[in-house]
């Protein structure tokens, strides 16, 4: 019961599951709170990617962002899921990556509703369909397609960086969650996702790869051919992301976390820091299907 109930959660928050359908009286004040938030940062010129990463995601922490399962959808008149298009009360691991990368990549509310669609959706098409669902086949090459995101994952491992390669079955996963979606299913089929990345153990032996990994990155988790067709229709290959970013010499994660532990039991759940390698050694070393991580740099704002 507990590996299920923690394997849900991962799956609900990485692959975006259909999201319950949210009252537009819990997200208002969203647009009220995006204009306080470049107000207060106005200071920050256009384009210093790093920097405004780094800012938002540790504006986040500071506020203890609570952790919310899909917190998104496509809006009030969306194709299936009706959730807001963007908040900032709770996020996702997904979501939480989303908002902060928008906002880096934005210097007004109006170029950030636009990037959170052109990040969240493969043309910036708003459907459920259309979402990127999955990071190694939608997310990461969509969003390097759109001049956001750059794999550095082979100039921090070199000569050590490795290759997850995964049948994605999205034909199946989306004919999974139901009759309504068999229509939908039919459009897909399976795809090979391929994801360099750096080994978990080669993190905690290699301080000069540490060391190479720049501050404001974001990071997937990597976990080659994870077997949940019983549940979700498909393999995966990766369960979390957030951000990497570096604070008196040491690289802390950011992210917002499920909460979930390894033994089933409840720690807080929120945006969180945490040192990597204390991660790496705290999670990834107990858990024999997680292999590494994979790392993106982001880039100035096209």
């Amino acid at each position: 019961m507990k590996r299920s109930l923690l394997q849900s959660l991962l799956v609900s928050s990485l692959i975006m599951g259909m999201a319950p359908v949210y009252a537009l009286a819990e997200v208002t004040g969203a647009d009220q709170r995006l204009q306080s938030l470049y107000t207060s940062t106005a200071q920050l010129k256009q384009g210093q990617g790093k920097d405004r990463v780094s800012m938002f995601a540790l504006q986040f922490l500071s506020e203890k962002s609570p952790y919310i399962v899909d917190p998104l959808g496509e809006g009030p008149q969306g194709d299936i899921s009706h959730g807001p298009l963007y908040r900032f009360d709770g996020f996702d691991c997904t979501t939480f990556v989303e908002t902060v990368l928008a906002l880096s990549l934005s210097s007004s509310p109006e170029q950030f509703r636009t990037r959170m669609n052109q990040i969240r959706y493969k043309n910036a098409v708003v459907s459920y369909k259309t979402r990127n669902h999955f990071p190694s086949i939608d997310w990461i090459p969509n969003n390097i397609e759109n001049g956001f995101v750059k794999d550095i994952t082979g100039s921090i491992g070199g000569s050590k960086t490795k290759w997850s390669q995964t049948w994605i079955e999205k034909d199946a996963w989306f004919a999974k969650k139901g009759p309504e979606y068999v229509q939908m299913s039919r459009e897909f089929k399976p795809t090979l996702g391929q994801l360099p990345y750096v080994a978990k153990a080669d993190l905690l032996s290699s301080p000069e790869m540490l060391a190479k990994i720049p501050s404001g990155t974001i990071f997937h988790v990597v976990r080659p051919n994870w077997d949940l067709r019983e549940g979700a229709g498909s393999r995966l290959d990766v369960s979390h992301m957030g951000f990497l970013i570096r604070e008196n010499g040491v690289l802390y994660m950011v992210h917002a976390s499920n909460g979930i532990t390894r033994d089933g039991s409840n720690d807080e759940k929120q945006v969180k820091k945490e040192p990597l390698v204390a991660y790496v050694e705290r999670v990834m070393m107990a858990s024999p299907t997680t292999a590494g991580i994979n790392i993106l740099a982001v880039r100035k704002t096209p």
